[in-house]
């Protein structure tokens, strides 16, 4: 019966999300690419109760629907789910992935909570008992940028509260070579030994970009441990200059929020991988 139940949510989230995707075009560089959107806005309470505390769940995933390629289409799609959702949605068609992902969300919230709300009812306060149980998740996905036959960046936006004093955010980027259709790394983009003077860069321009006259200063400042600074696959790859960027706590504390450092290609240069066509591209 649970599965039935189950299964007949699904399915009406599923319509849900069909009946609300909006097709349109992401321009960059000039030219455009064909993407939709599907938007989910959906609240779970314990128990099916509406007095009880909830899981709010919002879901903005933007796919591509361009139809002149669609083996591109549909390796772009399965990477673009799996960068959004997690490896376990990647085979699941585009169309149908917000659906499922916010279903399991809820399936999982009130089968793991529900057990221990019943026993903090009895001893807490409800409007404490309700805050912990009141949890929250955003997701929204983007094409940031579109270069024709060689690049897309894809953004990734989560939001997370599960308890606690603050959430947790994060912005997400993955590059993906239109030739090979493969998610790019910086190995490809740098010559090998890179790592040393990239990290040696990286670190430069954050002591430019927070006014620290030194490393210790830098460490000082909040950032670090220093040897935990270092080159992030969390990258965009600009027209003039590509960006690291490191999201809150993996560098510094969380009041500093996430930290960008941008590199521009003249800077860059002596480490780049030039036979790379992504490069070439850029250069």
């Amino acid at each position: 019966m649970r599965f039935h139940k189950q299964l007949i949510h699904t399915l009406i989230l599923v319509l849900a999300c069909l009946l609300n995707a909006s097709c349109g075009s992401h321009l960059s560089d000039g030219i455009g690419i064909e993407t939709a959107e599907i938007s989910i806005n959906q609240a779970t309470h314990l128990f099916q109760d509406e007095k009880k505390p909830a899981a709010n769940v919002e879901i903005l995933f933007t796919y591509i629907t361009d139809n002149k390629d669609e083996r591109m289409r549909d390796s772009l799609n399965h990477i673009l789910v799996e960068k959004t959702f997690g490896e376990k949605y990647r085979q699941i068609p585009a169309e149908e992935a917000p659906a499922k992902y916010a279903a399991d969300y809820a399936e999982t919230y009130r089968h793991d909570l529900e057990s221990a709300y019943l026993e903090d009812e009895q001893t807490t306060d409800s409007d404490v008992v309700s805050s912990w149980y009141s949890y929250e998740e955003s997701i929204q996905s983007a094409v940031e940028r579109y270069q024709k036959n060689t690049l897309l960046v894809y953004r990734v936006n989560q939001y997370a509260y599960t308890g606690g004093v603050h959430g947790m955010h994060g912005t997400y980027y993955t590059n993906i070579d239109l030739h090979t259709l493969r998610v790019i790394k910086l190995s490809d983009l740098f010559k090998a030994g890179y790592e040393e003077p990239l990290t040696k860069l990286i670190c430069e321009q954050l002591m430019k970009d927070v006014k620290a006259e030194s490393l210790e200063e830098l460490e000082e400042q909040g950032f670090g441990p220093l040897e935990e600074i270092t080159p992030t696959e969390n990258f965009v790859i600009y027209a003039d200059a590509i960006e690291f960027l490191y999201n809150v706590y993996e560098i510094a504390p969380y009041a500093y929020g996430a930290v960008s450092v941008v590199l521009p290609y003249e800077t860059l240069k002596p480490l780049l991988n030039t036979d790379y066509l992504i490069i070439k591209k850029q250069l």
